[in-house]
């Protein structure tokens, strides 16, 4: 499968290339011509010409969902620093995704701002290792659960839709076929939904993963379980795909999910499970004393304006915004 699918991106970038090949060879004959009357026309041309091809590109990796790490997060107790530090980068990386959310209610918002400035403060006060795991409990059991929490809640209605939907059509019709058509049709409509409403930045490539993948797990799990239905698991998977501080580990992907969907179908609903926090140790940080040289008020450099690292960087993140308005709300 991974084969045929590579095959598939090659066969799809084929002509892409060609006609990239195209414009640069095209490019490459104007600036020569226009190198033997003005080589200053020519560097700001090549210039532009950079700019405009590198835009699209970092537009893209702008759209792009953050790569998931190798290895899961450390157990409390365990892990090193850098390993800490890397998780709290993460977390900060998540919560500025879930931030792009356009339906997500102001409190929600204030509740990720807040999360947000704490891991800043603890980042900038140079933390220990145990700091930063508290830090990281402390986000995943306030910001990350309830903004978890309100995509199950906010959605449920239209995925009760499409549950009801399929339902209907398996009880009224008799024809085999035509049951799992709709069965694939509604577990397939729910993750789609749900990449639009929990991941809006992300590219199509990506979404189509995500849910493909989402809606195959979520047929095997509710045949495995039998008593959860195959639409609202999708649900919660794709819920479970929106935390990128973890890698994708379906076993454990289904047992939150299912375990997310059991409450809500019981009379009195259980309590969540609690977050261990490490307990607090006094240690002592080796203070250096550095001397710093005083630098006159006012430079005698003259200022040549922006540079055009900072041009290309800028009209990248205009190309950015561009894209992701358009995504956002088309």
């Amino acid at each position: 499968m991974k084969q045929l699918r590579e095959a598939v991106t090659r066969e799809r970038r084929a002509p892409i290339y060609w006609w990239f090949a195209l414009l640069a060879l095209t490019a490459g004959g104007l600036l020569f011509a226009v190198w033997r009357h003005t080589p200053h026309g020519a560097l700001m041309l090549g210039i532009l010409v950079v700019a405009a091809w590198a835009a699209p590109l970092v537009a893209l990796h702008s759209l792009a969902a953050p790569r998931r790490p190798a290895r899961p997060c450390p157990a409390p107790g365990t892990g090193s620093f850098r390993e800490w530090q890397k998780q709290a980068r993460l977390l900060g990386q998540l919560l500025l995704y879930y931030g792009d959310v356009p339906d997500l209610p102001n409190a929600l918002r204030e509740a990720l701002y807040t999360a947000r400035a704490d891991l800043r403060d603890t980042l900038r006060a140079h933390p220990l290792r145990d700091d930063l795991e508290r830090v990281c409990a402390r986000i995943r059991a306030g910001a990350v659960r309830e903004v978890k929490a309100w995509f199950a809640r906010e959605y449920s209605r239209d995925i009760r839709a499409l549950a009801d939907e399929y339902e209907q059509t398996y009880t009224v019709s008799m024809d085999p076929d035509r049951r799992l058509l709709a069965l694939q049709n509604a577990v397939e409509k729910a993750a789609a939904m749900m990449t639009r409403n929990c991941m809006p930045r992300m590219l199509e490539r990506e979404r189509l993963a995500c849910a493909t993948q989402c809606a195959w797990l979520a047929v095997q799990g509710a045949a495995q379980q039998g008593r959860v239905s195959p639409v609202d698991l999708a649900e919660m998977l794709v819920i479970e795909w929106s935390d990128f501080t973890e890698p994708w580990q379906p076993a454990q992907a289904l047992a939150r999910a299912v375990a997310r969907l059991e409450p809500a179908t019981d009379t009195t609903p259980a309590p969540e499970p609690a977050v261990v926090l490490p307990p607090t140790i006094k240690r002592y940080r080796r203070v250096r004393v550095r001397s710093r040289h005083r630098r006159p008020r006012h430079s005698h450099r003259r200022n040549r304006g922006p540079g055009i690292g900072q041009i290309m960087m800028s009209f990248g993140q205009w190309l950015r915004y561009s894209f992701r308005s358009w995504f956002l709300y088309r």
